[in-house]
């Protein structure tokens, strides 16, 4: 009996022994990951205290112990701002921040985003974002099949371009947020014969980031004037999932399902539903300081009602290269590459009215420009877009270019 009481304290003795290794243990760990795990605040001292490459350094090590930090993402992001790296920037504020609407250049999407992390790092419960841009543009409507059958290739129209527009984003829970933009259109032909164009884009949706991914879904749409009281309602609901690759490339996916509405009018006919994937590679090089974009679509439409060519199918192609020449000058250019199928024949009138034609367009469009930050929020913008359509039935061939310069302000 005194043998099996030795025992069975020598047990307890090893358990407890055992109980005392492993909290020690547990302890150890718990001190080596807390003393690994970078302090946020000191990375954000050091970046406002001019320590960008330093900053940089720290939200690199907290993305390492937790991928998914959207404050060590968004400070990634303002530390590659503050280098100059706007490429690379873009990228990693677009693992958390997803807006539509924005400037095509990456020196305003950047700045956009760039003032939005600041807001996240500073506790702002509303990040917010306004804009507005104006000056002078004119249009050329350039020869086509459709001058020569009907005239008016050379003419020259003088506008009035209008900008407003702005944004804002919410936290939800600690992952998720919520992300707004509002954009408002506008222009005013010289020529009392053109209808002024005028073009409101609204887009809600919701984001979180994955690791070095982001996920996003919401609703988008626009509400566009057509002339002589029409109007022209676009809503949809789309989602996106972008693919984070490092520094430097990401791989958005993305699929929306929208209707195109024309409430009233002899257009009413061309209300239409709509489907499409669409899919992009973005590329920074030169340090952070260009950024490379090749994209991709695939669309169908149906349910056309009475619109005489039937539904379509369409697919295309894109590209976009910007690059900074330094920190107050960017430089664009962009193009893309659409054809049009449908289904059914329909009259070519350019022609003879009893010949039926299958439709089936080429639309090719290029565009750039600069933009140079004279003041701080102010940026001048010279800009010129050519557009050209070819199609099996001559009178909707369409060839333009168009010009402006304008002055954008940001607040």
């Amino acid at each position: 009996m005194a043998h099996a009481n030795e025992v069975e304290c020598g047990r307890r003795s090893a358990a407890g022994q055992w109980r005392w290794i492993l909290a020690a243990v547990s302890l150890l760990l718990a001190g080596t990951v807390q003393s690994a795990a970078p302090d946020l605040a000191k990375a954000e001292q050091l970046l406002q205290s001019g320590q960008a490459a330093e900053a940089k350094a720290l939200f690199e090590q907290a993305l390492e112990a937790d991928p998914s930090s959207v404050g060590a993402h968004l400070g990634l992001g303002r530390a590659y701002y503050a280098l100059g790296e706007y490429a690379r920037a873009r990228i990693e504020f677009e693992t958390v921040l997803r807006y539509d609407n924005l400037p095509r250049d990456q020196h305003g999407q950047t700045e956009v985003y760039d003032q939005a992390a600041a807001d996240y790092a500073a506790g702002r419960q509303w990040r917010p974002f306004y804009y507005a841009e104006t000056g002078i543009g004119n249009y050329r409507e350039n020869s086509s099949s459709a001058t020569a059958i009907f005239g008016g290739a050379g003419n020259h129209d003088t506008f009035l371009p209008i900008r407003v527009g702005g944004g804002w984003n919410k936290s939800m829970t600690e992952r998720h947020s919520f992300n707004g933009t509002l954009d408002y259109r506008f222009r005013a032909y010289d020529d009392s014969d053109r209808r002024n164009d005028s073009d409101l884009r609204w887009n809600v949706n919701v984001s979180r980031p994955v690791d070095d991914d982001n996920l996003r879904f919401g609703m988008r749409g626009r509400a566009s004037y057509r002339g002589d009281g029409q109007y022209r309602n676009d809503w949809g609901v789309f989602a996106d999932y972008r693919v984070g690759l490092g520094d430097n490339d990401q791989v958005t996916l993305g699929g929306e399902v929208r209707e195109r509405r024309y409430p009233t009018g002899p257009l009413r006919s061309r209300t239409r539903d709509i489907a499409e994937l669409t899919g992009s590679w973005t590329h920074s090089l030169a340090n952070g300081r260009t950024s490379l974009t090749f994209g991709g679509l695939l669309t169908q439409e149906w349910a056309t009602q009475d619109r005489p060519e039937g539904d379509g199918t369409f697919w295309g192609v894109n590209g976009e290269i910007d690059h900074s020449f330094r920190d107050s000058l960017d430089g664009f250019f962009w193009w893309s590459y659409v054809n049009e199928s449908y289904d059914d024949e329909r009259p070519d009138f350019s022609t003879d009215p009893d010949l039926l034609k299958v439709r089936n367009d080429d639309l090719w469009n290029f565009g750039g420009g600069l933009v140079w930050g004279f003041a701080p929020g102010w940026t001048l913008r010279p800009t010129f877009e050519y557009n050209w359509e070819d199609s099996s039935i001559a009178e909707l061939a369409y060839s333009s270019t168009e010009l402006w310069l304008t002055v954008r302000k940001s607040f």
